[in-house]
């Protein structure tokens, strides 16, 4: 869920979004840090006053709201809904075309009935502590009729646009290759290049071809440890 929500975030313009129930408690979020849950919380239950007040809590199919500066927009998911704050110059085609794909995706994550508190601190919590010297990834192939795997041929590896800006925020930095460590104690140093993930597949992964797969001795879902090379 965290994953789609950086999804939506990673696009140019967006400021950040946050995914609250009807009753206006915050499920995830992927906001600035100068943005807290409190914060957020409030702002979820005026919008939910807002919509109960408008009576059209249940009939809404979205809902854009105008600033000097930016723009908010509000969409329904099935008992919940997401704000996804804007700048004024942002690209509302990508932002809905995005939406679009990973609102299907976060209805299915989203808390059933009476589980709702069980969900709360997993959206909250950090992916990887601060301290740790680098970001676990799992290994990933790419499925059938995604782009050519030529990157395998030149001795590369692959991340998504939004798995690279996890990268980029984790270690303060991008790099043009990344260090691999199994957890066999195999691994090396090699190239990376940034793939277009339409399909949200490939979100906290390290894509690989089997040449890669080979050196490595790793197979699909396996975790490695990336640091920069």
């Amino acid at each position: 869920m965290q994953t789609l929500l950086q999804q939506i975030t990673a696009i140019d313009g967006v400021i950040g979004c946050s995914l609250y129930d009807e009753q206006g408690k915050i499920i995830a979020a992927a906001c600035p840090l100068v943005l807290d849950e409190a914060q957020l919380g409030t702002a979820a239950g005026m919008m939910v006053d807002c919509l109960h007040a408008l009576q059209v809590s249940q009939t809404l199919a979205g809902m854009e709201l105008r600033f000097a500066e930016g723009r908010m927009l509000i969409r329904p998911l099935k008992g919940a809904f997401i704000n996804v704050l804007c700048s004024k110059t942002v690209n509302l085609s990508m932002v809905n075309i995005t939406l679009n794909l990973a609102l299907r995706k976060l209805e299915q994550m989203l808390p059933q009935p009476g589980a709702a508190s069980a969900a709360v601190p997993s959206a909250a919590a950090a992916p990887v502590a601060a301290s740790a010297s680098g970001l676990p990834l799992r290994i990933a192939h790419l499925q059938k009729g995604d782009v050519g795997s030529s990157f395998d041929q030149l001795g590369m590896v692959a991340v998504s646009q939004v798995t690279a800006k996890q990268l980029s925020d984790f270690f303060g930095k991008i790099s043009k290759k990344i260090k691999i460590s199994t957890q066999e104690g195999g691994g090396g140093v090699y190239p990376v290049m940034v793939i277009n993930d339409v399909d949200m597949l490939y979100d906290g992964a390290l894509v690989i071809g089997p040449g890669i797969e080979r050196k490595l001795k790793v197979e699909e879902g396996a975790q490695v440890m990336v640091e920069l090379g």
